[in-house]
């Protein structure tokens, strides 16, 4: 099949098409200097031959592009809710992050995950015909221009699920804008999370395509696998060391520079209280410098796996529980009573709606524009931005120091989450019109 060539009508968007070679070149020319970059290539080599050997079984399906983790844990609920349809389409998912795709690769949910060529016209237009997907769906904001393009011109409708746009979303500079309302006007139909982000979509990027408020999807899975941990042994074993629970969730040392300077203070002013801090990489060494320092600040610790195997009673003079392994963060939150929130000294905070759906006030870091939910709960006076231990003491000690503030906030933050059930169905309402027309549902 002949490759299409595309117009665009836009000065911003024709330069981007344009110079868009010249870019994915300049991407693998300076990938050898970023590790993160240079997985991506390494992942994308031989990559068009791939997609034609998945082609004969995907082809006239829903096409699905995530860029990380994060986006494609919105995904999967759709997703499976689309696999359990009578007849249901093929649905094929492409990643761009190396950490998303390896994430997916393990936790697969549709016909096929691959990873997304890099946003050169004539490889999404080889494989807009190599697939001739009857939709293609973006989840949350990773919308290629290229790759809109190549499905317009094959009159492939565009829908965008789960969207944000942050206030200060480089989509809404001045520079910018002209460019992303071009391709967002492409859009059959934009779903966001929020009225927030209806508001901003229509109003300052001035996109033209239907917006409706479909919500976050990532609710239904945060809420389920709080349902699953119910009898979970970690969070069992938690509760049997008795007093409160301070979570300090996926933490990177610039979190734990914010909170390890105060914790002999703050043990030393509430005698129940204990602190689980959970590194977001566990790694041997890291572990060893946390051992290291609690020995320095005269504070007990002991490691989860320990925990574990010699028992609450064992551990009753423990103050601080390292967690040494992964995957058991949604069961701690479970036994907690309060909550800190990795991430957002770095690259931007980590999942909020895990403590929040276990009724827990979330505190975080500075960086939260890319998680709207932790905006939520700072507006609805449920979450807490701190930059400084000393704010850090405060407001860990204002909350503890009174317990119906401390459950009332507790509540405000679960029932932000519960506000967002019903997310998947609304999600597929927006695309069935889409699928029907094509015959897929």
């Amino acid at each position: 099949m002949s490759l299409k060539r595309y117009k665009p009508q836009g000065a911003l968007l024709r330069l981007y098409h344009t110079l868009s070679p010249a870019l994915v070149g300049l991407t693998h020319q300076v990938a050898p200097f970023s590790p993160k970059l240079n997985a991506g290539v390494r992942g994308r080599q031989d990559l068009m031959q791939k997609l034609a050997e998945v082609a004969p079984a995907v082809r006239g399906g829903v096409w699905f592009h995530v860029t990380s983790v994060g986006e494609y844990e919105q995904a999967r609920p759709i997703i499976e809710a689309l696999k359990r349809q009578d007849n249901p389409p093929p649905v094929m998912v492409t990643h761009f992050s190396p950490s998303g795709y390896d994430f997916a690769t393990q936790r697969p949910c549709a016909d096929t995950h691959q990873y997304l060529p890099f946003d050169h016209p004539e490889d999404m237009g080889r494989l807009m015909d190599l697939w001739q997907p009857h939709l293609l769906v973006f989840v949350k904001f990773d919308c290629w221009p290229n790759q809109v393009l190549a499905a317009v011109e094959r009159q492939v409708p565009v829908v965008l699920l789960a969207g944000s746009l942050h206030p200060k979303s480089t989509r809404l500079h001045p520079l910018l804008k002209p460019l992303y309302r071009e391709v967002f006007d492409h859009f059959a139909h934009i779903g966001v999370c929020t009225e927030d982000d209806a508001r901003r979509f229509t109003e300052n990027l001035g996109v033209s395509s239907p917006v409706t408020v479909t919500g976050d999807t990532r609710v239904e899975q945060v809420i389920l696998r709080f349902e699953a941990a119910r009898d979970g042994a970690t969070a069992t074993e938690l509760k049997k060391m008795g007093g409160r629970l301070l979570i300090l969730g996926s933490t990177w040392p610039p979190d734990e520079k914010l909170w390890l300077p105060i914790l002999p203070d703050l043990l030393l002013k509430f005698p129940d209280l204990r602190v689980v801090l959970t590194p977001h990489e566990p790694l041997p060494e890291r572990l060893e410098a946390l051992e290291k320092r609690m020995a320095r600040l005269d504070i007990a610790s002991c490691r989860l796996s320990q925990l574990m195997q010699t028992g609450a009673v064992a551990q009753r003079k423990t103050r601080v529980i390292l967690v040494d392994s992964i995957g058991v963060l949604a069961e701690i939150y479970r036994a907690g009573h309060l909550a800190y929130v990795g991430g957002s000294f770095t690259t931007g905070v980590h999942n909020t709606m895990e403590p929040a759906v276990a009724s827990m006030p979330v505190m975080f870091g500075p960086r939260i524009q890319n998680a709207e939910e932790a905006g939520l709960l700072v507006s609805r006076q449920a979450g807490f931005v701190l930059q400084k231990p000393a704010e850090a003491l405060a407001q860990a000690s204002a909350l503890l120091s009174d317990e119906n503030l401390l459950l009332e906030t507790g509540s405000e933050a679960r029932q932000i989450v519960l506000d967002q059930r019903g997310a998947t169905e609304r999600s597929l309402r927006a695309i069935a019109p889409y699928l029907k027309s094509n015959g897929s549902l």
